[in-house]
């Protein structure tokens, strides 16, 4: 049987048609630019999500990219950041001169570890990053504590898990400025790259709006430095069609993910991902720990299977090689993301996954584990 890690047709295949008539609309209007389209999808995406603003941009990239320009992040700045998340979360804050300082990870939920964020903390230090890993919110109240104690602003790297909560406070609502990823395997899946910027902050929000614009609050006035940051058209109009199917994408995410929990929960040499007490887990990933230095090996026997698997992230954002002279960990090393870059391992788990394979990727794995212990594999 064939499980690929995402099947992008079989989370679309209800949409086609719907799909089509909005391509066949938008290309009969002649209008491609920051139209209607994206206005409907900002003022929807704002109200479904819970916040005041809401503001399409190119990427989720250029979300965080945004973002920090927004809150005129300067070169010897210093942001903190977990060494453990993807690359972009670090490298726009290096592209503007600033500095990533490397803060570690819970292994329980891969969220960013405060205790260790306070040794790092300096008179440059103006802002932290916790991203929302794997689909699972960051703990919001004790973020927002800790940024207020140390008078840091919040940037939410929400790109993995809209609509997830933590203490019933939505991810992208409760920090200064947030950014969003649409990349086609979120949760809301676009048709390449898009993203989007969400503050409750009507001052923030206008000065991304023109940074969006090369810096422009209206044509040829240049008051920023900004870039060409628009959201495609298209993608808000097609993006706004998915919208108000995210609560059905996660709910099916979700019992994916109670499928895994049930069928490996007696596999010993694994630690399964866990929903915390407080949060609601919207399953990006479904990433398990594969421990005893097992994880590259199991990963080759379920791939032999047509088992799709990937591992998220192989090597820590301080161990790449454009970030080390950029960066700092504060003679502090961030050993738990250490120690899961070793580990981690992720399952399918998209809408559209049917439970036999599901149940299969799960045997497999009882196979696998069945066979290393006996020494046959």
């Amino acid at each position: 049987m064939k499980v690929p890690l995402f099947d992008i047709s079989a989370t679309h295949i209800d949409l086609y048609e719907k799909f089509e008539t909005v391509f066949h609309d938008f290309i009969r209007s002649g209008n491609f630019i920051l139209n209607e389209d994206v206005r409907q999808f900002e003022e929807n995406f704002a109200k479904a999500n819970g916040s005041k603003y809401a503001l399409g941009v190119s990427s989720g990239t250029d979300a965080l990219l945004v973002a920090l320009l927004t809150l005129d992040i300067k070169p010897g700045d210093e942001i903190l950041c977990p060494s453990f998340t993807f690359f972009a979360t670090a490298s726009t804050v290096a592209r503007l001169g600033a500095i990533p300082i490397w803060v570690d990870v819970h292994k329980e939920d891969f969220s960013i570890d405060l205790q260790d964020a306070q040794q790092k903390i300096s008179e440059k230090t103006k802002a932290i990053i916790p991203v929302h890993l794997f689909g699972q919110s960051c703990d919001a109240e004790a973020l927002i504590q800790f940024s207020q104690k140390h008078q840091l602003k919040i940037i939410e790297d929400v790109a993995q898990a809209q609509g997830a909560q933590s203490h019933h406070r939505k991810t992208g609502t409760w920090g200064d400025i947030n950014a969003f990823s649409f990349f086609p395997t979120k949760n809301l899946g676009g048709f390449g790259d898009a993203g989007m910027i969400t503050t409750n902050d009507e001052t923030l929000f206008e000065r991304a709006q023109c940074i969006r614009v090369h810096g422009a609050p209206k044509r040829y006035e240049h008051v920023y430095l900004g870039g060409n940051f628009r959201i495609d058209s298209i993608q808000a109009a097609l993006l706004n069609l998915k919208l108000p199917y995210l609560e059905d994408v996660i709910t099916i995410r979700r019992m994916n993910a109670q499928l895994y929990q049930s069928y490996l929960k007696d596999v010993k040499n694994i630690v399964l991902p866990q929903e915390r007490p407080d949060s609601y887990h919207t399953w990006n990933q479904f990433t398990i720990r594969v421990q005893h230095q097992q994880r590259d090996a199991l990963k080759m026997f379920l791939e032999a299977q047509d088992i799709g698997c990937a591992v998220y992230y192989p090597k820590t954002l301080d161990q790449q090689v454009a970030l080390r002279t950029l960066s700092s960990d504060k003679g502090k090393p961030t050993i738990n993301a250490h120690v899961l870059a070793s580990e981690v391992l992720s399952l399918p788990i998209y809408p559209g996954l049917k439970p036999e394979q599901i149940e299969f990727v799960c045997e497999q794995i009882h196979r696998f584990f069945k066979e290393n212990a006996k020494g046959t594999f």
